[in-house]
């Protein structure tokens, strides 16, 4: 197996299983549009490899680089003695949320149903709050479900004698603020058998 195949392979049933059953805000193109007046857009977050593009760089049918799930390899290691492999691999998260808007508000019928502001207070309505960081969290917990529910990925066993790892973004020990983005990210490890033969890697060039 090669790197670049784990990173594909992993990417694929993140999009899957993590990401497609997801929805999140995605920043407005105009970045001062996001108080009153602005209609957010729910989107499903996309699964990069290794980095995740700058709005230019998108692939086509992507429209923002945020929400984002980012698969990351962190370190690897071979024991040709047992004929096995050991890979470190983290997701890194992403989301936008600048607060609560009137699309977030649903009202009790009293009747055990809910219903929406009308649209006028809807468009109307809009507080600033530090809250969104639930939105990356609940991201991270889709994906926590998913790691702890699989046994492969591919061709890839998930080693359960490795912790399952998870923090938000930090920097020199401190968690940065980006208001109104939001970060965290997972780590876990999983394991495969050595084969490697100079034809195999030719095949991949």
């Amino acid at each position: 197996m090669s790197v670049v195949h784990l990173i594909d392979t992993i990417t694929e049933w993140a999009q899957t299983n993590i990401c497609d059953i997801v929805k999140l805000k995605v920043p407005p193109e105009n970045t001062e549009a996001t108080d009153v007046g602005y209609k957010y857009a729910l989107v499903t977050p996309v699964a990069f490899p290794m980095y995740v593009p700058t709005s230019e760089k998108l692939p086509p049918n992507v429209c923002s680089p945020i929400p984002s799930l980012c698969v990351r390899f962190l370190a690897g290691q071979d024991n040709m003695a047992k004929n096995d492999c050991n890979i470190e691999v983290q997701f890194c998260f992403s989301a936008w949320d600048t607060g609560t808007h009137g699309d977030d508000i649903y009202l009790s019928n009293g009747d055990g149903t809910y219903r929406k502001l009308d649209a006028e207070a809807r468009k109307k309505y809009f507080r600033r709050n530090g809250d969104g960081w639930r939105d990356v969290w609940n991201f991270v917990d889709t994906a926590l479900r998913a790691i702890e529910s699989t046994a492969r990925i591919g061709d890839y066993t998930i080693d359960r004698s490795a912790p399952i790892k998870y923090g938000p973004l930090t920097e020199q020990d401190s968690i940065p603020d980006y208001y109104p983005l939001w970060f965290a990210w997972v780590s876990f490890t999983v394991t495969h058998s050595i084969r490697r033969s100079n034809q195999d890697i030719n095949n991949l060039l």
